[in-house]
């Protein structure tokens, strides 16, 4: 069976609101200039699709949770519901989480206030007959001896303790209450960011493909850390006719950003600029060039057009949108 690969090569990135393929923004591009000097800077890992997590307070353990990113790039975290995380760094969720907690804390109060499902004791030290343990249920009322319903959601355990003082002292000569709250009940939440740890604790199955002037283009599954070179390495190293100082890595931006790296490889295996190997993610395209090449239309035409033997479907975002569907006449 004959199989046909159609490349359809988008100069730009897709018009805002585009609901089909042929309406798009052509743009064009400088030449590729040669790399920057010194070490490629490597940026920290980002949060993907799929991608597990494991979030964990340190003075709040029922807080505790492990999540994993859905396919709209939110998860879900205890008390303040879903949060957009797919894109950012650990630590940039960090911050985040860190934020949205001190905002849910400041506009209800958690942890000053009893609250719905909240359990505590009363303890009445001269009438034990009227020692009772209650939890507030979802009206935020509860009935007590003698006063009948009494309203404790909302209310500091100190604000409510007084309250009932002055409520038993109609009934009581001289009322002495003490409130006993447990261990969850109105306990503050420590949301400050040393408080709080956020770990990958599995990352999504992907895949990087490396081809051009290599002896085997391939596409490769990328579980745990993996550099070009190392990716090059898995495609039988390059051929005679390769220029490892001028390295492109077509890479999928975060945020619908697209971006492109250029970095020498030679330096690398020669002990030197060794950050230059920069550590690949899921969807990158790596092409080793032939000697000589300068231009991005010559890149185009030689690697990505004539010769990347990419079954299925695979796409990447940078400075132009590329799709290979596959399929039979």
């Amino acid at each position: 069976m004959r199989h046909r690969i159609l490349l359809m090569l988008f100069l730009g990135i897709l018009l805002s609101g585009c609901s089909g393929p042929d309406r798009i923004e052509r743009r064009s591009y400088p030449d590729l200039s040669a790399p920057p000097p010194g070490a490629v800077v490597e940026e920290s890992y980002r949060i993907g699709l799929g991608d597990a997590l494991a979030i964990k307070f340190l003075l709040n353990p029922e807080l505790n949770t492990e999540v994993t990113v859905r396919p709209d790039g939110k998860v879900v975290l205890p008390l303040i519901g879903e949060v957009a995380v797919s894109g950012l760094t650990l630590e940039e969720l960090r911050q985040t989480a860190s934020t949205k907690y001190q905002n849910f804390v400041n506009q209800s109060r958690y942890g000053e206030v009893l609250k719905e499902g909240d359990y505590f004791d009363l303890r009445f030290i001269y009438n034990p007959e009227l020692n009772i343990g209650v939890r507030i249920p979802a009206d935020g009322s509860v009935s007590l001896p003698m006063v009948g319903e009494v309203k404790a959601a909302g209310r500091q355990p100190e604000e409510l303790r007084q309250q009932l003082i002055a409520s038993y002292r109609k009934y009581i000569k001289k009322p002495d209450i003490a409130l006993l709250v447990g261990d969850t009940t109105a306990k503050k939440i420590h949301f400050k960011k040393s408080y709080l740890t956020i770990a990958l604790t599995k990352a999504t199955a992907q895949e990087v493909f490396v081809g051009g002037e290599i002896n085997a283009p391939k596409l490769i599954k990328l579980e745990g850390r993996l550099t070009a070179i190392q990716g090059i390495m898995k495609g039988g190293g390059i051929k005679d006719s390769g220029d490892l100082s001028r390295v492109v890595i077509l890479r999928r931006g975060y945020f619908e950003k697209p971006e492109w790296i250029q970095t020498n490889l030679a330096e690398p295996l020669k002990g030197n600029s060794i950050l230059n190997d920069v550590e690949l993610r899921g969807g990158d395209v790596v092409i080793v060039p032939k000697t000589g090449i300068a231009k991005l239309n010559q890149y185009v035409r030689e690697y990505i057009r004539d010769l990347l033997p990419i079954p299925g479907s695979f796409g990447v975002s940078l400075q132009y949108y590329i799709e290979y569907p596959v399929w039979a006449p």
